[in-house]
């Protein structure tokens, strides 16, 4: 069975770029609490842009859902997506999903990176693979053995 066991988020919405924060998932419930405006829909978007590669609703083409570059004197905020869980198979896979806002004279333009999928062997060792992001959308879902949105 599949089960996620935890999420890294650095320079999303509110959360700092300079340092991520890590949410560990208990078995067999974690509940997420907190005050309005602490980050608790953020919690669950980072985890659907991890799992399925989609922008949050009204987030302007992702700009809105990157920390933004003008609060931290910068032209560029660099963010990150790491989601730790097990497969369907019972391996485990960590799922990396970078972006950046760069702060443009006008506008502000928004870029995701290619993704990275570190899976681990039966002896513990490490393997990482690189994809296109639109790859990692399918193949994802496909290990969590859930269907797509």
């Amino acid at each position: 069975m599949t089960s996620i066991e935890k999420l890294s988020i650095r320079g999303i919405r509110s959360y700092s770029p300079n340092s991520a924060q890590v949410i560990q998932f208990d078995k067999p419930l974690t509940l997420i609490v907190g005050k309005n405006g602490c980050g608790k829909t953020t919690v669950i978007e980072a985890m659907k842009m991890a799992c399925t590669g989609d922008l949050p609703p009204n987030c302007k083409s992702g700009q809105a859902f990157i920390n933004d570059p003008s609060l931290h004197d910068q032209t560029e905020v660099k963010a990150q997506i790491r989601l730790k869980f097990t497969s369907l198979i019972g391996q485990p896979v960590v799922c990396v999903r970078s972006f950046s806002l760069t702060q443009k004279a006008t506008k502000k333009e928004y870029k995701a990176f290619e993704s990275a999928l570190q899976t681990f062997d039966s002896a513990g060792n490490k393997q990482c693979l690189s994809y296109k992001c639109a790859d990692l959308n399918k193949l994802v879902p496909e290990m969590m053995g859930v269907s797509q949105a």
